[in-house]
């Protein structure tokens, strides 16, 4: 009779002990800065504002649990060493593939009911536009730190590359169930959108270029269009959006995440990094640590 080995389910319970600790962790800081500084910037800095308690939680957290705990290197988490500026060129090409996604989105709504004008309320415009790009990129790295950076390396040693890669993306689907005008297809793209920056991760830009793309996406949707992200409009001037009469196509009050313009846009980002060289480049670098007998990693 077949023996059973345990070896892989200690792996992945000791994984998610990690993640476990490294999740209560962040949210702790979190609500600590948040109780400390509370409506810090007022009503303008609120995306800011937000996006920096939870960038300094997770990056608490990544610091505490996965390099001084688990003892992961800084590269090993995504932050890949390069030629001089390396990580600014692949956090730009990042928002450069992010931002032409999300023309591709809009435009092919556009193309199916929904509509554009431009207001001219191009004097409050700079007012308005710079606290959310600073927000924006802040949010952006707060949610990679979150789920890809530590968490996905720790997830993809324990069950392997594609499986945590998927876990990851369902998981950051799931959190964005209760934004607001959510709804299945949404859901179902913010998913596809984890699997994306979950690839741009594992690439060799790792998490410079997950982050840009992760930025240029929702800077592409609000700053350029005014259209909502996730649910979340920002009225921006200048430019107004307006969706159209099927919310399947253009994705309705969600924004364009809840349609299949969407879905198109995502899937197109997705065949344009698989098709890269360097795609997976940092992929193998995931091995289990129980085989390699790692100490306290698991």
């Amino acid at each position: 009779m077949a023996r059973v080995s345990f070896a892989g389910v200690k792996r992945v319970g000791i994984a998610l002990g990690w993640l476990f600790l490294f999740a209560v962790l962040a949210v702790g800081v979190v609500i600590l800065v948040a109780g400390l500084v509370p409506n810090l910037g007022g009503p303008a800095w609120f995306v800011a504002r937000n996006g920096a308690y939870m960038a300094l939680g997770f990056g608490v957290a990544t610091l505490v649990v996965g390099r001084l705990l688990n003892k992961y290197s800084w590269e090993r988490m995504g932050w890949t060493r390069g030629p001089r500026f390396g990580r600014g060129v692949e956090l730009l090409r990042g928002t450069a593939i992010g931002a032409v996604m999300a023309v591709l989105a809009i435009g092919l709504a556009v193309v199916f009911g929904a509509r554009l004008q431009l207001t001219g309320d191009w004097s409050v415009w700079a007012g308005i536009a710079l606290p959310l790009i600073i927000g924006l990129v802040i949010a952006a790295l707060a949610e990679e730190l979150g789920f890809r950076g530590y968490p996905l390396r720790r997830l993809s040693d324990a069950i392997g590359v594609l499986p945590a890669l998927l876990l990851g993306a369902i998981a950051f689907g799931l959190v964005h169930i209760g934004n607001p005008s959510a709804s299945v297809f949404g859901t179902v793209n913010v998913v596809l959108a984890g699997v994306w920056l979950s690839i741009a991760f594992f690439s060799a830009g790792g998490m410079s270029l997950a982050w840009g793309a992760h930025f240029g996406w929702n800077a592409g949707l609000a700053l350029l269009f005014d259209a909502p992200v996730s649910g979340f409009r920002f009225q921006v001037p200048a430019v107004e959006y307006t969706p159209g009469a099927q919310s399947w196509i253009d994705g309705g009050a969600f924004g364009p995440e809840g349609g299949i313009v969407s879905t198109v846009a995502l899937i197109a980002g997705m065949l344009w990094l698989l098709t890269r060289p360097a795609a997976f480049a940092q992929a193998s670098d995931s091995v289990p640590p129980l085989s390699q007998g790692e100490g306290i990693r698991g």
